[in-house]
């Protein structure tokens, strides 16, 4: 009787144990309580509008899930670089051999970061209208077209006013009915009927200060990130005028 209930303490006792073990944590194929932290150098690329991959690197401080830093890319079709301000989450499920009863996150160096990229992109309607050359010939007004802003603009309109005496056949000025709104590059000004040609004039824009920004959303691991980004930048080479969007891949180095 005596052996049998020695046997059966020990029994208990390990038992026992081992409950405490598989409360505690412990994981054979875990490490334990692993950080998400995007502080660091990175380096990767990012599509354009032409699909064509760009070199980029990004300079990422982490403080405790509140990230800033710079963004350089060479070759994008309509951003060269700037300030990043944004978040970064890590990842909250216990992964494959962990406790399921604890929230030690371990094996979990995972997670997502949503940065922001803002431009102070100027952007204005047209202030003036100056003419270059008067061309010759016109018998009656032609009528005056300006090209068009980039998305979210209104074109600008006007009238054109012939020249007299000295000047007469010639178009001698421009005046303007609507500014329009949204340029960031000077628009062309055409001029088309009235019998003549050869007329030709520069506008101007009155500026001013908008904010426009592209967002880019990652996953991925303290080592690698991966997504994509999108948002509206209007560059002063006139080529991305509208939301521009594509694909980040990036690694620590």
């Amino acid at each position: 009787m005596k052996t049998a209930k020695s046997i059966t303490a020990m029994l208990i006792a390990v038992l026992a144990a081992g409950g405490l073990a598989a409360c505690s944590g412990g994981s054979s194929g875990g490490v334990f309580n692993q950080a998400f932290n995007v502080s660091g150098h990175w380096a990767g690329t990012i599509s354009d509008e032409t699909g064509a991959a760009r070199a980029a690197t990004m300079t990422l401080s982490d403080g405790g899930g509140t990230v800033s830093g710079t963004i350089s890319i060479t070759g994008h079709t309509c951003i060269s670089g700037g300030n990043l301000t944004g978040t970064a989450v890590q990842a909250p499920a216990n992964t494959t051999g962990d406790n399921p009863l604890t929230a030690d996150q371990e094996n979990s160096n995972d997670g997502t970061v949503s940065l922001t990229i803002s431009s102070a992109q100027a952007t204005g309607g047209v202030s003036a209208v100056t003419i270059s050359a008067g061309g010759a010939g016109y018998t009656s007004v032609p009528v005056v077209s300006f090209s068009e802003p980039p998305s979210g603009g209104t074109k600008a309109e006007g009238n054109a006013v012939l020249g007299t005496g000295d000047t007469a056949g010639e178009v001698g000025g421009v005046v303007i009915t609507n500014p329009g709104s949204g340029y960031v590059l000077a628009p062309s000004v055409f001029f088309s009927g009235g019998g003549g040609s050869g007329a030709i004039a520069d506008a101007t824009i009155d500026t001013a200060t908008v904010s426009d920004s592209v967002t880019f959303t990652l996953t991925g691991s303290s080592s690698s990130l991966i997504g994509s980004y999108s948002g509206v930048w209007k560059s002063n080479t006139g080529t991305c005028s509208v939301e521009t969007s594509g694909t980040v891949n990036l690694s620590r180095l």
